[in-house]
């Protein structure tokens, strides 16, 4: 194996994992002993993705124990500097800083911007806390030239002035940064980008760093898996420039982030709550749970004293709230333990309040409602207007990337849209929801005009509140498209019978290669070596549903051990 050819594969970042795993295999098959060190260095970066750090350093710190001061020596003294940084070894990130400092002129040519990049973030992240650690020098043209170097000098040269509290410098550069890595892709570097300028502005500029936000959750949506940490540590910075604007979409943006959490085991959920647990708790608070059932409300203190404050505001008489006096009053006075969702929205309607933080969730959740059931009224009659194929498609792709989807049932949906008894009244709030949401249409991101446009905190009331599509979700539904548009429409019906046929686990394994099948569709500039080879065992599942071949052997590459002997045990069926 070429060294300096997978260096031009691994400066793509953690995107380019499948075709790791690719020459993993390749090399395993061929002389074992001989690639050792480099599968362990391919291993330690995965590692690294996967935020398994003591397990990356046991390797690294036996590989340098055996290696000569080359190439790969270099390479895990450059992943060993980056995973002490993350676990916050101070004093061992110095001194591995001043050994590959030191011996730079000792380090191969072609492996220099990777190292250029880690030492100068480096320094750009100990800049106010140690001035004495010194500036590693990057004069050199071939590291200007190079997309994902020049990427990431441009986001250390942002922190730097952010670190000057020089934002909007610091905000030009991360954007300059984003589009250089949007062109390889490098979704790591791209998504930095965008968090970097919503966190670094959450508190200085509010406005505008909520509409950063959006682009933010548009490709953290497109490029990331569920258990990447990208995902959390970006909701993160979501949920909080959303709560700051008291933007509706931060509601959705708990459901997520809670979903995904909830979803987590072993050591990965340690790490989450050990980095996010303040959060975590704080998003219980904003969950909205719509499921049709009509329950009652819990009569809480928090309820009453809301209600009874906008009341009094407005001096309202009980005769213009279309319930009974007697109802109003057994409600305020606490003489009953539940309210109706039905009576709630009619207190509700007949006042106008601002929405903020401290609005209670179940007001919320009928202003929802309401604006799911506006919606669907307009939205319900285009998509029976629809060709029956494509309705079934759309639903399809929309229901693969919502997180209720387990809320919904699949099989009864197809069925009415098939006998054309989908109606209103058979509909749950959250199949209304995904009928609403093939409408939503991605708004056109321009840098630019978020740059130089004014933004103006929007004030919400119960009157002109409405909640949009999440940019997480239009992310996912542009890459699935890109797999229903291959998918061969003849045997559409078939291909979702075996999904609904499948059990959870199983799904979820067929979901993720659809998304990796969208997230791959583009990838450019791999060389034909690296390209991997859809294997003899799905080349009958590819050419039934007419798959394009790269995307689908990129996406099933993503597998790993038992997961893909999983998947290709899956596909058999179908």
């Amino acid at each position: 194996m070429n060294l300096r050819s997978l260096i031009e594969i691994v400066s793509k970042g953690q995107f380019i994992r499948p075709i790791l795993n690719y020459v993993i295999h390749y090399l395993e098959s061929d002389r074992p002993d001989k690639n050792k060190s480099i599968v362990n260095y391919i291993n330690v970066l995965k590692l690294k993705w996967d935020v398994k750090y003591d397990e990356a350093l046991e390797i690294i710190d036996g590989e340098l124990q055996g290696l000569k001061k080359g190439g790969l020596y270099y390479l895990f003294l450059d992943q060993k500097i980056y995973i002490l940084n993350r676990i916050k070894q101070k004093e061992d990130v110095k001194k591995v800083f001043e050994e590959l400092k030191d011996n730079f002129d000792n380090i191969p040519v072609y492996l220099r911007r990777l190292v250029v990049e880690t030492l100068k973030n480096l320094h750009e992240l100990y800049y106010e806390s140690d001035e004495n650690m010194e500036k590693i020098r990057y004069w050199s043209e071939s590291y200007e030239n190079t997309p994902a170097t020049k990427g990431f000098i441009l986001l250390s040269k942002a922190r730097e002035k952010k670190n000057e509290e020089r934002y909007d410098e610091a905000v030009s550069l991360n954007i300059e940064a984003f589009k250089i890595l949007k062109t390889i892709p490098h979704p790591s570097g791209m998504v930095q980008a965008l968090n970097n300028i919503s966190w670094w502005l959450k508190d200085t500029n509010k406005e505008k760093a909520l509409a950063f936000s959006f682009p933010l959750g548009f490709y953290l949506g497109y490029y990331f898996h569920d258990n990447n940490f990208n995902v959390f540590n970006s909701l993160d910075t979501i949920f909080q420039v959303q709560k700051n604007n008291k933007d509706p979409l931060v509601y959705e943006t708990a459901f997520i982030f809670s979903r995904l959490v909830s979803s987590l085991s072993g050591d990965k959920k340690k790490i989450i709550w050990n980095e996010f647990e303040y959060t975590i708790h704080d998003v219980r608070c904003f969950v909205l749970n719509i499921r049709n059932r009509n329950r009652n409300y819990l009569n809480t203190k928090t309820l009453r004293t809301f209600i009874r404050k906008e009341i009094g505001k407005e001096k309202i008489s009980i005769d213009s709230i279309n319930i009974s006096e007697r109802t109003l009053k057994e409600f305020l006075f606490e003489e009953t333990q539940y309210i109706q969702p039905s009576i709630l929205r009619n207190i509700i309607d007949a006042l106008e309040f601002e929405i903020d933080t401290s609005t209670p969730i179940c007001i919320i959740k009928e202003l929802k409602k309401k604006d799911i059931d506006k919606k669907f009224e307009i939205n319900l009659e285009k998509f029976k207007n629809l060709p029956k194929g494509r309705q079934i498609s759309e639903f399809f792709t929309s229901y693969l990337i919502h997180y209720y989807k387990g809320e919904i049932d699949l099989k009864k949906v197809i069925k009415e849209i098939e006998d054309d008894s989908l109606i209103e009244e058979r509909c749950d709030y959250y199949t209304k929801e995904l009928i609403n949401s093939i409408f939503e249409r991605n708004p056109k991101i321009e840098f630019n005009s978020l740059l130089t446009n004014v933004q103006k905190q929007r004030i919400y009331t119960n009157k002109n509140i409405t909640f949009n599509e999440h940019p997480f979700y239009l992310g996912r539904k542009e890459v699935v498209k890109r797999f229903m548009k291959d998918l061969n429409k003849k045997n559409l019906k078939e291909f979702i019978e075996n999904y609904i046929g499948l059990d959870t686990t199983q799904k979820k394994t067929i979901e993720k290669f659809i998304m990796n099948y969208g997230r791959y569709y583009d990838l450019k500039d791999i060389p034909k070596e690296f390209t991997p080879k859809v294997p003899e065992e799905i080349n009958p599942f590819v050419k039934k549903y007419t798959l394009k071949r790269k995307p689908l052997a990129l996406s099933f590459y993503v597998f790993e051990g038992e997961d893909r002997e999983e998947f290709v045990e899956i596909i058999g069926n179908f």
